[in-house]
């Protein structure tokens, strides 16, 4: 087993993951730059250039490798002018000075440009390059990307699949295994945009940020009112990894950035264990629900720096979103995960993508025996969050 673990730029991360030999790599990148990722630049820590190559030298020295991430699906056209092919190839530069061992890249026509001037450079998938079928995925193995990152939300779950592509295509493999992610979420494609532009910056100007993420609040609101949300999402169990090696995949991908490293750390050792006894949601990745001491200390403050620049009504909107956040981090809420010991063998035979969920209702019930929280509390809070986005909706300034 290889495990890659997000890395949230603390050496005690590194520290940590010394004892864990199954960890091969990490990956990371600045809060803000010219291509952009996954996460707002805003929910990761603040680093600089320096701090970078310190840390990736330091990694280096513990023997993981190091992947610098600039999946951000959309660049706004950067990649389509001349003078942005030159910002992205000077930028490229950068990265090799630091020596990062590779890039993980969402944009096919940033791959081949990178491909093409910087042909010794690895290049990893990434998701949100929607490599979400056989030829997808066949195309980009012939691009030069190894290891693809198989889409979580399309695969993880479908057992005819999975053999077909690892029999089908010749390059490394990851699968993530702790994405909560609502399954085939309706705000995919809009929400990886959002983020990417929130973690990109301009020449000449301040740094982009996010105002509101929509997109999380509302399914955020939806797993509140319906729990059988929590399980359909296609994370993978610890206790279920072998079912994934038996089928030839043995690279796993642990998220998330923005988070605390006592988090990552007990998350990469339950992967590493192969189990974990009690609350799954210690364990899995969502942004607003589980261990309020799970993200990183400053989120918080690197919000409200952001808020001076925005108007009287905006402030007022983004503290009342400040104050629910943290509502929603210590509402309790657990997934027990001996309850979901057989789950994952369900999905053997059901077809998901030729199922309507409400006919098949295999997630319901298991979400009866092992979802816990105060049902009412989350209808409290399910209403606040629609408040919050219905003025958002309404703001005129």
């Amino acid at each position: 087993m290889k495990l890659s673990v997000a890395a949230n730029w603390d050496r005690g991360l590194l520290e940590g993951l010394k004892k864990i030999p199954e960890v091969t790599s990490i990956y990371a990148k600045l809060p803000f730059d010219i291509v952009g990722g996954g996460r707002s630049g805003s929910v990761v820590p603040s680093v600089d250039w320096d701090f970078a190559e310190a840390y990736i030298r330091v990694a280096h020295e513990q023997g993981l490798s190091f992947c610098y991430l600039i999946n951000a699906p959309c660049l706004g056209n950067l990649e389509q002018t001349k003078e942005g092919k030159r910002e992205i190839l000077a930028f490229i530069e950068q990265l090799v000075a630091i020596k990062v061992d590779s890039v993980s890249i969402a944009n096919l026509a940033v791959v081949m440009l990178v491909r093409r001037h910087f042909p010794d450079l690895r290049i990893r998938g990434s998701v949100l390059s929607w490599p979400t079928n056989l030829p997808r995925l066949k195309y980009q193995e012939s691009l030069g990307v190894d290891p693809l990152i198989i889409p979580y939300s399309e695969f993880n779950r479908d057992f005819t699949m999975l053999p077909k592509i690892r029999s089908g295509l010749s390059c490394g493999m990851q699968l993530f295994v702790n994405v909560a992610c609502i399954y085939n979420c309706h705000y995919l494609a809009e929400h990886a945009s959002s983020v990417g532009h929130a973690s990109q910056v301009q020449k000449g100007m301040p740094p982009a940020h996010s105002f509101i993420d929509f997109y999380l609040w509302q399914c955020t609101r939806r797993r509140l009112l319906q729990p059988e949300l929590f399980l359909m999402s296609r994370w993978i169990r610890p206790e279920d990894l072998h079912a994934y090696e038996a089928m030839g995949y043995d690279e796993f991908k642990i998220i998330d950035r923005s988070r605390s490293t006592a988090w990552l750390l007990r998350v990469t050792q339950a992967y590493a264990d192969r189990q974990y006894k009690g609350n799954l949601l210690d364990i899995i990745s969502l942004e607003m629900l589980g261990d309020p001491a799970g993200f990183h200390a400053d989120i918080e403050d690197q919000v409200r720096e952001r808020m001076r620049h925005y108007g009287t009504e905006e402030r007022q909107l983004m503290l009342r979103m400040l104050k629910l956040r943290r509502r929603l981090l210590e509402f309790d809420i657990s997934i027990d995960n001996a309850e979901l010991e057989g789950f994952l063998q369900g999905f053997q035979k059901i077809r998901c993508a030729e199922t309507l969920c409400e006919e098949c209702r295999y997630c319901h019930g298991y979400a009866k025996r092992a979802v816990r929280f105060d049902r009412d509390e989350a209808e409290v809070l399910a209403r606040d969050i629609s408040g919050l986005l219905e003025d958002f909706l309404t703001m005129k300034s």
